[in-house]
C-alpha cells in the first residue's frame, strides 16, 4: 500500500478506525502456542536421539 499516494487525514483516519490491536493480540497468542508445541516436539525428539 502506498501511503503517500493519499492524504494524511485519510490515512489517519484508516487507522483510527481499524480493527485496532486485537487481531494483532491473537496471533502473537497464537505464535506462542506454536512456539509450546514446536519445544514439545524438540524435547521428544531430543529423548529419542537420546537414546
Amino acid at each position: 500500500m502506498d501511503f503517500g499516494a493519499l492524504p494524511p487525514e485519510v490515512n489517519s483516519g484508516r487507522m483510527y478506525a481499524g480493527p485496532g490491536s486485537g487481531p494483532l493480540m491473537a496471533a502473537a497468542a497464537a505464535w506462542d502456542e506454536v512456539a509450546a508445541e514446536l519445544g514439545i516436539a524438540a524435547s521428544g525428539y531430543h529423548s529419542v536421539i537420546a537414546e
